[in-house]
């Protein structure tokens, strides 16, 4: 699922309140408003990100770079302001998309958007609507047999009924619509324009809805917002090398990756006891040049996709390149995120909202162990094995265990 995001606009009402920097990179607590939506998206399959950014720009590229936790970001830059529809035509032609999903960066509405993508992958568009008790601010639509009919202005008239939410998916088809200048609007152009050769199907929800555009609402999302897309959690935290594949020094190919009997058994189980499940792993071997980062990234994404198949799809994964002793000087420092320090760890908390006390921690070396009890994670377990012992196995975890991961599950009854 490739994801589009308009990222460009002035924000105009809400610089009383936020000053120098692009309206979806409001602060909610210590996160961007815009990272929100992407972590919301990765919980329903985001494959993708294209942020079309236009004011301010540089601030947002320079925070998020070119991934989001694994996840590829591109961007459409505008030059000059397109609207909303010519931002959404530029993103589709500039990276030759088939087909998208498309919100606004400054809104969020929580619905499954994995179920309005399948359901409308064989319509050129489909939205999602609301309703509210008040539609002055939006505009009203009006929907007969499961299509949309009408769309009506902003009014001053307090009045209840269903308005678009800001989220749709589109389909290459629908620029056939598109006026020839590069500048329009999505909502009058394409929408409103050419609704009656159009009649989209909609999708209706009645859940939590915000668009952060002026003052009062920003207040309400920063009481709001960060509990409802990420609500309090607790983790489940994975070494990679010798805890979810045996460790045989460096492992980077495919063809070298062994899980570790029994790994996935226990995260299926995890899993049912709402544990997120987050990788932290050293990767060392990028900084002494063993290995590129693009080869850290074709086995991760192999092992994350044989997670999903086995029923227990991994929720994130941080990884450290670097090292004080490093080959390569771009990686050669001590980072706060090298495990024994607790940098990743730390960063999965932000990110997750996971409360640390209630989790756990799985590694193989004292480092792992060392990083969970600086984070404050509340159990921690080393794994050692004939094949994985690099320390003694005397140790500060909650849990030293000393067979194979198959017999580990004896101790699942005492911590998940």
């Amino acid at each position: 699922m490739k994801v589009i995001i308009l990222a460009g606009g002035f924000g105009t009402r809400l610089q009383s309140v936020i000053h120098d920097i692009p309206k979806p990179m409001a602060d909610i607590h210590g996160t961007p408003f815009l990272e929100l939506l992407m972590a919301n998206m990765l919980h329903f399959g985001a494959t993708e990100f294209i942020l079309c950014v236009s004011h301010l720009r540089d601030k947002i590229i320079s925070y998020f770079g070119d991934d989001f936790r694994g996840i590829p970001i591109k961007y459409s830059v505008e030059t000059e302001p397109l609207g909303t529809g010519g931002a959404i035509k530029q993103a589709f032609q500039l990276f030759d998309l088939d087909e998208a999903i498309v919100m606004n960066g400054d809104s969020f509405v929580k619905m499954d958007y994995a179920d309005f993508y399948h359901q409308n992958r064989g319509h050129s568009l489909a939205l999602a609507l609301k309703f509210v008790s008040n539609a002055s601010r939006f505009g009203l639509v009006e929907t007969a047999n499961g299509l949309i009919t009408h769309f009506h202005e902003k009014s001053t008239e307090n009045k209840a009924g269903l308005i678009n939410a800001g989220i749709y998916f589109i389909r290459k088809e629908l620029w056939q619509y598109a006026p020839e200048q590069s500048k329009f609007s999505f909502e009058k152009d394409i929408l409103e324009t050419h609704i009656d050769n159009l009649h989209p199907p909609f999708y209706r929800t009645e859940d939590y809805f915000i668009d952060i555009g002026i003052p009062e609402s920003y207040h309400q999302a920063l009481k709001e917002l960060k509990n409802i897309i990420l609500p309090k959690c607790k983790a489940l935290f994975l070494d990679r090398d010798g805890v979810i594949n045996v460790d045989k020094h460096y492992v980077y190919r495919i063809q070298d990756c062994e899980f570790v009997d029994g790994i996935f058994d226990f995260c299926m189980q995890a899993k049912k006891d709402d544990y997120k499940l987050i990788v932290i792993t050293n990767q060392a071997g990028i900084a002494k040049n063993i290995y590129s980062k693009e080869a850290y990234f074709n086995l991760r994404n192999y092992i994350h996709d044989i997670f999903v198949k086995r029923g227990c799809p991994l929720d994130g994964e941080y990884y450290c390149p670097y090292h004080p002793q490093a080959i390569l000087k771009e990686y050669r420092y001590e980072s706060t995120d090298r495990k024994p320090n607790p940098g990743m760890i730390l960063k999965a908390a932000k990110d997750f909202n996971i409360d640390l006390k209630q989790s756990i921690l799985i590694g193989d070396k004292e480092s792992d162990i060392l990083a969970a009890k600086r984070a404050g994670i509340g159990t921690t377990i080393r794994f050692v094995t004939e094949g994985n012992v690099y320390e003694p196995q005397a140790s500060q975890a909650t849990y030293v265990w000393t067979n194979t991961l198959k017999e580990f599950h004896e101790l699942t009854e005492k911590i998940l």
